[in-house]
């Protein structure tokens, strides 16, 4: 039906409805901001995306079957227009491979691309997520102190609740990965 209302589906059984809510309107936010994007993306970006995602098919693989194979077929006889060795097919072959190349190649960028901003995106979560869980920690040992836990109870959550640099933590990565011979 044309311009039928969105119906959001239902959440499984279980499922607490205050997170579906929330998880739901994150969705919705990030589908329409790719769809945002996807609309201010150059017509010719997407009809690349378009035709690569199309050659990336079994139907396609299939199609390029029964046409070489017909193309043998009617060229093994005395009428062949492209006897064997097939050269119209072998140069039609050639042109396509460039072309196929070159387009499956800007998909890969733009896929590329996307995928750098996604990855932006958890970066950011997670950074931010870390920065909630330290203020909570702070919180939660303030509480302990206030109702007297032990101060042996609470040594591991204090020295969860410092800040985590992450430039430190790349160097950790960096060092690590030059210590397994994995150096860029």
């Amino acid at each position: 039906m044309p311009n039928a209302p969105a119906r959001t589906p239902r959440p499984p059984e279980g499922v607490n409805e205050t997170i579906e809510k929330i998880t739901q309107k994150n969705v919705e936010s990030i589908l329409c901001d790719e769809d945002r994007r996807r609309a201010e993306t150059p017509w010719i970006y997407r009809v690349v995306a378009r035709v690569a995602a199309v050659c990336g098919t079994v139907g396609f693989l299939l199609a390029h079957v029964a046409f070489f194979s017909a193309w043998v077929l009617l060229n093994r006889g005395g009428d062949a227009w492209d006897p064997y060795p097939y050269t119209f097919l072998l140069f039609g072959v050639s042109i396509e491979a460039i072309f196929l190349s070159i387009m499956v190649l800007i998909s890969q960028n733009l896929a590329s691309a996307e995928n750098e901003r996604r990855h932006h995106l958890d970066l950011q979560i997670n950074l931010l997520n870390e920065r909630e869980t330290t203020a909570i920690m702070r919180l939660l040992t303030e509480l302990a102190t206030h109702v007297n836990v032990p101060s042996t109870r609470q040594e591991e959550v204090r020295s969860l609740a410092q800040d985590t640099d992450p430039e430190a933590v790349l160097g950790q990565i960096a060092s690590a990965e030059a210590s397994h011979g994995r150096t860029p």
